[in-house]
């Protein structure tokens, strides 16, 4: 398999990994020139339909621009909870201003699909099928780590948690290798009184929260922010990486850390960098080098003195 590596984070791009969703094709190609003027959408279509939930996703372009339009399944589209859900993770998403997280743009309502969150469209490919050796290096999962952490440092600051971080919910761009936290729906805040709920995928999901009058707090997202580290240190086999996760994932939520600021990630700092450069076998070999030079210095003075 042919891959693209992104020499700014030494992420190994597949070239046959979908874009963002799967099946979408290059609309932006269909266009004429009326298009460039209209205000409507137009190529719209469904990408993805969630199994057993309300969700369905389409892409669509207007004025030349490819987008992602987020509604609900016909059958759901004149349920209060539902629209009130929608209108919730619309409400949180225009909030988020921050280059790590997938930009909300507006709440509209489209001939056909009914009222519909308008998203930032990201080319690139969800983090979960870049989690293969072939893929991932020890500096792209330490990028990734860095940015995501970034993101919900910032999530935080507004009093909003994510509550199902995980890497499916987690884009990569096949361009510089930017990561895009992507999904509010199951986000929460204080100022929300819908989906008080225990919500995530069990796997990445703080124990904590499995409590039915639990609350969403910071600690929870930074266990599921953990268990997404854990799996990047295990493709790569970075232990630091590892190490950081295991205090993240700590059971008793009050030894996690308990802001994302408390994080020190692995290669984020001048110490770390000089860490590993003294742990590392290119400095191996200068000792080696070294050594030798003087031992032959040495017996080249003890000679010459006999």
């Amino acid at each position: 398999m042919d891959k693209r590596i992104n020499h700014k984070t030494g992420l190994h791009l597949p070239d046959d990994t979908d874009s963002e969703y799967l099946g979408t094709d290059d609309s932006a190609s269909q266009l004429d020139f009326g298009e460039l003027f209209s205000n409507e959408f137009t190529n719209i279509l469904p990408i993805y339909s969630s199994a057993n939930g309300p969700i369905e996703i389409y892409t669509a372009t207007r004025y030349g621009k490819r987008f992602i339009l987020k509604g609900l399944k016909e059958q759901y589209r004149n349920d209060p909870i539902y629209t009130m859900n929608l209108a919730k993770e619309f409400e949180i998403g225009i909030q988020l201003d921050h280059p790590n997280i997938r930009r909300t743009i507006g709440l509209e309502t489209v001939e056909g699909i009914g009222k519909v969150i308008v998203l930032e469209y990201v080319d690139g490919c969800m983090l979960e099928s870049l989690l293969e050796p072939k893929y991932m290096t020890s500096a792209a999962a330490r990028s990734i780590v860095t940015q995501i952490a970034d993101a919900l440092r910032y999530i935080h600051s507004k009093q909003i948690f994510h509550r199902d971080l995980k890497p499916s919910n987690i884009l990569v761009s096949h361009q510089g290798g930017v990561v895009k936290i992507i999904d509010f729906n199951l986000s929460d805040s204080n100022d929300f009184i819908i989906l008080k709920n225990p919500a995530g995928s069990r796997k990445y999901m703080a124990p904590e929260q499995l409590n039915p009058s639990a609350r969403p707090t910071a600690v929870a997202d930074i266990y599921s922010f953990g268990v997404v580290i854990d799996e990047l240190a295990a493709v790569c086999g970075d232990e630091p990486l590892s190490l950081l996760a295991e205090k993240c994932r700590k059971q008793n939520p009050r030894k996690r850390p308990q802001s994302v600021s408390m994080l020190r990630i692995p290669g984020s700092s001048v110490t770390d960098t000089f860490s590993r450069f003294l742990s590392s076998k290119t400095l191996t070999g200068i000792l080696l080098c070294v050594i030798t030079a003087l031992a032959a210095a040495i017996i080249y003075l003890l000679i010459t003195n006999a």
